[in-house]
């Protein structure tokens, strides 16, 4: 039934010119028959156990009952002016208590200024799944504890309402620090503060006053609508109305531009998960920005029907008034799709987007409205019955209307910002929180490769596929990827077909599958692939798992304050060889059993890895690489990216390759978990290496400047020459159990400290090999061969002790010696070893040194006391010295030449500073020329 109000139109005179007060009681009494008919509509909604709500809610705060719902104490605030229950309100009470009675106790004190309800709950767009918006309106000089004991009555009422089937929620509101912008409330419908005006336009033009005070915008004629604050006062400052009656939130002289950016952004942030509760707002917004700065607002439009007292309630229905200017501002600008969408839109909130939201007889006479607005505002003849399929979309129309959709919140989001840039100063107060809102829209709407698009419309899906396609492009083609079908479609035939979504790799197909709902248990699938040899059971276990691992895992809506930070992965799924069973390649039986490097060949059963990885900022990515090297970059880059702490809690790893599943989990685990230790957080003055065979080459692990990577050496000889490599900070290394095993240098490094330097000696059979790992943990390795194993430290010691002892490093360096032993079985051990440097044998003094020059390094070499010059011999200064060594030896005893010193400028080594020097250089200069004297 369409109410109407019928009475003569009132004119309030401007400051100055004739008031009438009975005008303005007038006036107070329609708005109050206006909010009545809104508030009959919504109980007639109601069931009837949840009328109660609305009959009782009132009475609840105007006193402290123990027996009615939400009593704390005698003492919580209570009591609303110009209230007192009418028989029905008595009635409604005593369903709790059969005793109840109501005797009005003199007061004049009223801490409850008013109730509102506020929000759709009072439009043709309330249904059953609305929640209800309360205002409850307290005096300013409250007391905190009094506020808290108010905030915890309205809490009881919030839970007695859902034990009615009702979704309340209370706002404790100041009405004079909400005036003064303060404390605006914060709801699913705004963002506070950042939209104080639009959010009271939204409440004058949705309110439903309850009780209390009434509302002075009401009062104010809408000519004067930009004089508000100043006919206040004129009112109250000369008695037409008692100011005691009257609740103050403000007007509307001077709303600032940021406004209608913080409020179009808020709804852009709304409409990414739920676009058809927010399109029209959004709409509304982008209409109120394209008239600023005179901005004419809907609630005026009230207003000005109230105060000429001739209307249909239907006609300031706080939906229909969006719609309706909505309409008008889109045919304006002869935007056509666009309309469709805000009609579409329209016709949803009044419908609903199921069957189960209204009984029939509520979903007639909101079919025969919106008939009434279809014939009205000329939609076309066919719109209606497009628009009664919305309750049976499938996922092709979903993703079809996303495509709309997206391309619409696009459209709003460069039109307000090119607002902001034309109206809004730099600087705001509020540009955090746009700025925030702006990561927000900018990450859900971003394409990249690999990125999961969520579908806004998903879950308007009701219709569930019972069967679909993925199909890889075929070998012949000329884009890779893979295509999903609604259609059972093979690679031969899927030419002759449009797929719903096509991805680059089988992972993201998957994932987009899983998070847009088309899969479930029941679901039939068929997989044609020409490059995998996937098993229907192992497609739907990784289904299950994705969906699993989405579902614990995946916050669709991530909350504003994530976005004050960087966006960092949170959780990442890793899937082994998906789709590849080479069982006769991975059934082979070798004792060497690493998947990573196994049996005499060191195969690697590492083929594909495709990763799932979800974000902070609710970003779905995936990624797909193949071999070692791309399990150590998904691996890295997990280590480096990931949210700390991280722990396999974080990480989940799949595999489902036949016979090999368990012992490759297992590995990689493993191997996870050594690299989180070692590099996920940074070692202060430590930078460690982990080493592990893979395949037939071994891979490096550092951290360089905080960011982990690794390197391929091919060759056990490179190797050894990557642990000889001079480090910019102490270095440890941890050898995988398969790495150099039939040598001492795992058992070496495990023995390694910083600021010592170890020399190790392993005697075998004719031959010494010498070991020494400096100070930062550079290797350094020789064999000699027919030497005397005392002759050989001790030249090694004199010399180590000459360069120590003046003192280069920043740090006193000491010097430890150890004798290496290998066990019949091949396991090695070390003993120290304590040097006796004394003897009686008069041993060769060879000291290099030398200075930078304009022309480079003027060497000069002792031979004992014999002095050689660069500037003497030139580039024949070496041969010289070693003629003149020479002459000391008998030919028959021919011996290896040993450096006792080495000084000389950074440059001789390669370096540009003292701190990057370290005893391995002197080791590799000593080698060099060694080398050269013992040809």
């Amino acid at each position: 039934m369409i109410k109407s109000h019928q009475e003569l139109s009132i004119h309030l005179g401007s400051p100055g010119e004739e008031i009438s007060i009975q005008d303005l009681q007038t006036i107070k009494r329609r708005f109050k028959r206006l909010n009545q008919l809104r508030e009959q509509r919504v109980q007639e909604f109601l069931q009837p156990r949840q009328q109660i709500f609305l009959a009782l809610l009132p009475l609840l705060f105007h006193g402290n009952f123990t027996t009615l719902p939400g009593f704390i104490s005698s003492a919580t605030p209570a009591g609303i002016p110009e209230y007192n229950p009418g028989i029905q309100t008595i009635n409604s009470a005593r369903q709790f208590a059969k005793n109840f009675s109501y005797t009005r106790a003199p007061s004049h004190s009223y801490p409850i200024e008013g109730l509102f309800l506020m929000g759709s709950v009072g439009s043709i767009a309330f249904s059953r799944n609305s929640d209800m918006d309360i205002w409850l309106c307290h005096q300013s000089d409250l007391a905190a504890s009094a506020i808290d004991e108010l905030q915890q009555k309205a809490s009881a009422i919030e839970i007695w309402a859902e034990s009615l089937g009702l979704e309340v929620h209370f706002f404790l509101m100041d009405s004079r620090q909400f005036r003064l912008g303060q404390n605006t409330p914060i709801s699913t419908e705004s963002s506070g503060q950042a939209q104080h005006y639009l959010l009271l336009e939204e409440f004058y033009r949705t309110a439903i006053y309850i009780a209390g005070k009434s509302p002075a915008w009401w009062l104010v004629p809408p000519h004067e609508e930009g004089n508000y604050t100043r006919y206040i006062e004129h009112l109250t400052s000369n008695r037409f109305i008692p100011e005691h009656e009257l609740i103050d939130f403000g007007g509307f002289e001077a709303v600032p531009a940021e406004e209608f950016t913080s409020a179009t952004l808020w709804h852009l942030y709304k409409a990414l998960h739920s676009p058809h509760k927010s399109l029209l707002k959004l709409l509304l917004m982008e209409c109120y920005a394209s008239e600023y700065p005179l901005t004419e607002w809907l609630c005026q439009d009230i207003k000005k029907a109230v105060f000429q007292g001739n209307f249909l309630i239907t006609d300031l229905d706080p939906y229909f008034l969006i719609y309706q200017k909505v309409e008008r501002y889109l045919q304006k600008a002869h935007s056509h799709d666009r309309l469709a969408l805000a009609r579409q839109n329209f016709y949803l909130k009044v419908m609903g987007s199921s069957d189960n939201t209204m009984d029939a007889s509520t979903r007639a006479s909101r079919e025969q409205y919106i008939q009434h607005i279809a014939k009205c505002w000329n939609w076309p003849t066919t719109t209606i019955d497009g628009l009664k399929h919305t309750r049976s979309w499938n996922i092709q129309k979903a993703t079809a209307e996303h495509a709309i959709i997206v391309q619409q919140l696009t459209h709003s989001y460069r039109m307000i910002m090119g607002f902001a840039r034309d109206h809004v100063r730099p600087n705001q107060e509020n540009s955090d929180d746009l700025n925030l809102i702006g990561r927000k829209l900018h990450s859900f709407l971003e394409k990249k490769p690999g990125k999961i698009e969520i579908i806004t419309t998903h879950s308007e899906v009701h219709s569930k596929e019972n069967a679909l396609s993925i199909v890889e492009n075929s070998p012949t083609g000329n884009n890779s990827g893979w295509a999903l079908y609604l259609k059972y479609v093979q690679m031969t035939t899927a030419k002759d077909f449009e797929p719903i979504q096509k991805c680059r790799t089988l992972i993201e197909t998957l994932c987009w599958l899983v998070i847009n709902g088309l899969y479930h248990k029941q679901l039939l699938i068929n997989f044609s692939s020409h490059s995998l040899n996937m098993s229907d059971p192992e497609l739907r276990s990784i289904l299950r798992q994705i969906t699993t691992f989405l579902t614990q895992n995946f916050i669709f809506d991530a909350p504003l304050d994530v976005y004050q930070t960087q966006k960092t992965p949170l959780y990442s799924m890793v899937l082994i060889n998906m789709g590849i069973s080479d069982n006769e390649r991975l059934c082979v039986i070798s004792k060497r059993s690493d998947p990573l490097s196994y049996g005499a060949n060191r195969q690697c059963f590492i083929q594909t890895i495709s990763q799932v990885s979800l974000s902070s900022w609710s970003e779905i990515t995936t990624s797909h690489e193949n071999g070692l090297d791309g399990l150590f970059k998904c691996l890295t880059d997990i280590i480096n990216n990931h949210q700390k702490p991280l722990s396999l809690s974080n990480v989940k790893f799949v595999c489902h390759t036949p016979n090999r599943a368990r012992d490759i989990i297992f590995r990689i685990e493993a191997l996870f978990s050594i690299l989180v230790k070692l590099f996920s957080t940074p070692q202060h003055n430590r930078s460690p290496r982990y080493i592990l065979p893979g395949g037939t080459s071994f891979y490096v692990f550092q951290s360089v400047n905080k960011t982990l990577n690794y390197q391929a050496l091919a060759s056990e000889k490179l190797l050894l020459n990557e642990l000889a490599r001079p480090q910019e900070q102490f270095s440890t290394i941890h050898f995988d159990h398969a790495t150099l095993e039939n040598t001492p240098i795992p058992l070496i490094y495990s023995l390694n400290r910083p600021q010592v330097i170890q020399l190790f000696y392993y005697e075998y059979n004719t031959n010494i090999g010498i070991y020494i790992v400096d100070e930062k943990g550079a290797l350094y390795t020789q064999r000699h061969n027919k030497a005397s194993a005392s002759r050989l430290l001790k030249q090694y010691s004199i010399f180590l002790e000459s360069i120590i002892s003046r003192a280069l490093f920043e740090n006193f360096l000491t010097i430890e010696y150890y004798a290496i032993e290998r066990s019949p079985v091949g396991i090695f051990s070390s003993d120290p070893v304590q040097l006796d440097t004394s003897s009686s044998t008069q041993e060769l003094n060879l000291r290099i040194t030398g200075e930078d020059t304009d022309k480079g390094i003027i060497y000069t070499i002792y031979c004992n006391e014999k002095e050689f010059s660069s500037l003497d011999h030139g580039n024949q200064i070496f041969y010289a010295a070693y003629q003149h060594i020479l002459q000391f030896r008998n030919v028959k005893n021919h011996y290896p030449i040993h450096i006792t010193d080495i000084d000389l400028p950074l440059s001789a080594f390669r370096i540009d500073n003292l701190e990057q020097l370290q005893t391995i250089h002197y080791l590799n200069y000593k080698q060099k020329i060694e080398d050269k004297f013992n040809v």
